[in-house]
């Protein structure tokens, strides 16, 4: 016999026919493998997510205890000429262990039957259970159908009663509500309708207001809770005069969460629910008699105007504590006022409004976290134009912001007779805290001069760069999209250094020594190195950046591929739960790419093996493999030692799958 004949099911006979039951022994022919011992179950709960062709059987294989469809002509009883023939082909120990499963289930079926059981619909909680947890009706609710019934006469309580047994004394038959929406039921009422029409106009009418009642009520019922509902469902079966009681079944928890938990979850939610939980780096407690030695040398002479500060983030908070250590006199407010507590007992005034701050300042500063924000503060309810006239008072918007916002703002504040300038701050927020920042101004000169000693306090180099706006905020742009590019090619780097077993910190030495070298590089370097991304300049600041550079580049239609991908490198890290850290954790996206790319091959895996019929248990041994994979490759090449073992050991899971082994083997080693 060759080895094609081996691998294929005798032919059926073309007289022969078999009428398969439950628990029949058969010998079932999956694509790809032998003939393997099974019997025919109702389906799983997980088998009727998949898709069934015509002419299918519900099939529980021994051994491996899984369940599939197959079709008909796959299938041959157990018993028979052909089971010598099948059974003695020379196959590998899952078979002869599905052999034993088999035979010990003919002795004593007891411990197969009661897994069944527990896989399959038998005894599970039907639909109607489902539509009584979503109207919100529980145990409780019957008890209180019970009690209110009691106050009726003694037909009402009688019937009462019956309402509140539960599904253990009754036979599990739900109650079905006079209108059942199913698609046979929704095609049968318009053919109705349409037959109605055809012979009468006023039937046809009435039809209708017929079925919108129906509709109505239905749609009554479902929003219906608690013995109101009860009570409703209790008068209906009155005025319907039928002889079966409406039934409350009682909803075991147990084999709800049962049911959740075996469901089969498709491949988007496997990889939101595997997800890595990353923590919050802790606030910073703001230190207010800190003081940097650079700032202490400057000579400053305070202006004599009162300047109003909204928004106490990471920079507006250091830039308001130099305002305070230099003498300026500072209004403040913020939208969380717990951060203003520090402000106050250094000196500073607290508003309760932007408004009011806009009232008690001749310059009002505003330096939040994006675009919206600002627009917010600006044109929102008690907001910077809640004052009727400005009367000459300066604007400074500090937040980074897109040109066209700029524009905006600037001209509701001059047309309430305010006058504006855009500044944008570059630098992180240990530059603002030494005075070390570049500031880039344009439009009202006059305000550039009257913020000429803020400057001086929180910058090292000013530039106006004229009186149109927008020219500050496209150059500050520019300026971000080339430190986002760098950040991303040094994470790269140095990720591919630490798969080398490389010390980050020697390839940082060396790059100090090159002509590359650059103090925002080397700074960003040694903190991937030590993992601290304690922030300095936020990770969503900064992809918050680069999708304003794409969003103007693209109004120019102007390419920038790179800044397209960087953009896309730090959305990801932000998935990750980096969002609130430095701009420097993208090095852990880049370090742990592969190990991303390890997460899609095991959706691959773990849909594969549904499709195959495979069980939830093999679905938790793939997820602890691939763990387990992607963890070694995260360390050095070492560390990857003795995991050909795991594969040889998952291959026999899979059940010799050889394209999915060969993506395995691949991407591992």
């Amino acid at each position: 016999m060759s080895k094609a004949k081996k691998l294929s099911l005798p032919s059926n006979d073309s007289a022969e026919f078999y009428n398969y039951k439950p628990k029949d022994l058969i010998w079932a022919k999956m694509k790809g493998f032998t003939p393997w011992p099974a019997m025919i179950v109702e389906p799983s709960i997980d088998l009727l997510n998949q898709p069934r062709k015509a002419n299918t059987k519900s099939v529980f294989f021994f051994g491996t205890r899984n369940f599939a469809w197959i079709e008909t002509n796959n299938i041959k009883p157990f018993e028979g000429p052909w089971k010598t023939e099948l059974a003695k082909v020379n196959k590998p120990n899952s078979f002869r262990h599905a052999m034993a499963d088999i035979n010990a289930y003919i002795e004593d079926p007891t411990e197969i039957d009661a897994e069944i059981t527990k896989n399959t619909l038998i005894n599970h909680s039907t639909e109607a259970d489902f539509d009584k947890i979503r109207d919100g009706l529980t145990d409780d609710d019957a008890t209180n159908d019970a009690r209110g019934a009691d106050d009726g006469d003694m037909a009402v309580g009688t019937i009462a009663a019956e309402v509140a047994i539960e599904s253990d004394e009754i036979p599990p038959q739900p109650y079905k509500t006079p209108i059942k929406r199913t698609p046979k039921a929704k095609s049968s009422a318009v053919a109705t309708v349409k037959a109605r029409s055809s012979v009468s106009g006023a039937g046809n009418k009435s039809t209708k207001r017929r079925r919108s009642s129906q509709v109505a009520n239905s749609s009554a019922k479902r929003k219906r809770n608690s013995s109101v509902g009860a009570l409703e469902d209790l008068n209906d079966y009155i005025n319907r005069k039928t002889t079966t009681p409406p039934s409350r079944r009682k909803i075991n928890a147990d084999v709800l969460a049962h049911i959740s938990s075996t469901s089969r979850r498709n491949v988007n939610a496997i990889a939101l629910l595997d997800r890595p939980v990353v923590s919050r780096p802790e606030a910073q407690a703001i230190d207010m008699n800190a003081r940097s030695q650079t700032l202490a040398e400057r000579d400053i002479t305070p202006s004599h105007l009162t300047f109003g500060f909204l928004g106490l983030g990471i920079m507006g908070s250091t830039i308001v504590k130099d305002l305070l250590c230099t003498g300026h006199k500072v209004v403040v407010w913020n939208r969380t006022m717990l951060k203003c507590t520090a402000f106050a007992e250094a000196g500073a005034e607290v508003k309760g409004t932007p408004m009011d701050v806009v009232e008690a300042s001749d310059v009002i500063f505003c330096c939040v976290s994006d675009p919206k924000a600002s627009k917010d503060l600006v044109f929102g309810n008690c907001g910077v134009l809640g004052v009727k006239d400005m009367n000459g008072k300066a604007y400074v918007e500090m937040s980074t912001i897109d040109p066209e916002t700029s524009q905006d703002i600037a001209e509701g504040i001059q047309s309430a007779g305010g006058r504006y300038l855009e500044v944008q701050i570059h630098g992180t927020r240990q530059e603002a805290e030494d005075g070390m920042l570049i500031i880039l101004a344009g439009g009202d000169r006059s305000v550039f001069e009257d913020c000429h000693s803020c400057f001086k306090t929180i910058a090292k180099n000013t530039f106006f760069l004229g009186a149109e706006v927008g020219n500050a905020c496209k150059v500050n742009l520019i300026l971000q999209t080339i430190v986002g590019v760098s950040l991303v090619g040094l994470a790269e780097a140095l990720a591919l250094a630490d798969r080398f077993s490389i010390s980050l910190k020697d390839i940082i030495d060396i790059f100090e020594l090159t002509s590359m070298k650059s103090q925002l590089l080397l700074a960003k370097g040694k903190e991937m190195a030590k993992g601290d991304f304690n922030p300095q300049h936020p990770l969503s600041h900064m992809q918050k950046d680069l999708r304003l550079v794409l969003s103007m580049a693209e109004n120019l239609d102007q390419s920038m591929p790179v800044t397209a991908i960087t953009n896309e490198v730090f959305k990801h890290t932000k998935r990750l739960g980096y969002s609130e850290h430095d701009s420097s954790a993208v090095f852990q996206y880049t370090k742990n790419a592969d190990a991303n790319q390890n997460g899609k091959l095991k959706d691959h895996v773990i849909s594969s093996s549904t499709t195959h019929g495979y069980n939830n248990s093999s679905h938790s041994q793939c997820n602890e493999f691939y763990n387990a994979c992607a963890e070694a490759q995260t360390n050095s090449v070492e560390k990857q030692k003795g995991f050909t073992t795991k594969v040889d050991n998952f291959e026999e899971l899979l059940n010799g799958n050889k394209s999915v082994m060969k993506k395995l083997r691949k991407t591992l080693f």
